[in-house]
């Protein structure tokens, strides 16, 4: 379906659900859904979403600001990719003898006593961009996994209920799940995040054990466990754009 706001047509997409209510969802490319009740008209969706259109059209200005922030990664040397909140660049040794392209990353925070910045080193036989890309990747994933095996022992004191399973995986609109059997789905691009960010991601998807949506108790359980989870929030709101290999 489409409006129309001053002279241009947008277009957005319904998706039929079981809620009680509607909402609008715009992804950082400007594209936007429409979530709705399995039995409300499409009249009633569309006059609902031009009630909207306002805040549908300020919402994609900010989040084209957004984009326009974008680090453009790339795999040369002095390029640079997130790691727990910073950006690293990396150092690409070529050698036709390497078997298999390597990750490793030199972390200045355990040398004090030497001066080496920290970097990603990558030991490649190739220069193909999807070789090195898949190969960095499977790198965060498996700090993501790491990391996040880690602060769920931190918190599982404070839940009632456990994790029953761990598992990093592609998600491109989600930082983490979570279903009924309490298993956890993450992001693998999360360890780019500050760890204090990372914290607050594993915080959110342990609370849904206790409230399995995001009513106001929900929040406050969050609180609870971590104060300062606005300042994480707002930190994902603002860098997640850059959160990326691509």
């Amino acid at each position: 379906m489409n409006f129309e706001y001053k002279g241009e047509r947008i277009e957005f997409q319904i998706i039929r659900r079981k809620r009680k209510s509607i909402c609008i969802k715009i992804d950082i490319n400007g594209e936007i859904q429409v979530v709705a009740p399995m039995r409300i008209s499409k009249e009633y969706i569309l006059n609902f979403v031009n009630s909207k259109h306002d805040w549908i059209i300020e919402k994609r200005k900010e989040l084209k600001a957004v984009l326009n922030k974008k680090a453009k990664r790339e795999f040369i040397n002095g390029s640079t990719f997130m790691y727990l909140g910073k950006e690293h660049s990396i150092h690409l040794i070529f050698d036709d003898k390497v078997r298999k392209i390597s990750v490793d990353f030199t972390d200045e925070s355990s040398n004090s006593n030497i001066d080496i910045k920290s970097e990603f080193i990558i030991k490649t036989n190739t220069y193909d961009n999807d070789k090195l890309k898949k190969a960095l990747e499977n790198w965060y994933r498996s700090k993501t996994l790491n990391i996040v095996k880690e602060k769920i022992k931190v918190h599982e004191s404070e839940f009632k209920d456990k994790i029953t399973k761990i598992t990093v995986k592609e998600q491109k609109r989600r930082y983490a799940s979570i279903n009924i059997k309490n298993e956890t789905y993450f992001n693998w691009r999360i360890s780019m995040a500050p760890l204090e960010v990372i914290d607050y991601i594993v915080v959110h998807e342990m609370c849904h054990m206790d409230f399995r949506n995001h009513s106001k108790q929900f929040w406050n359980r969050v609180e609870e466990v971590m104060p300062n989870y606005k300042k994480c929030h707002e930190y994902l709101k603002e860098n997640g754009i850059n959160l990326t290999i691509d």
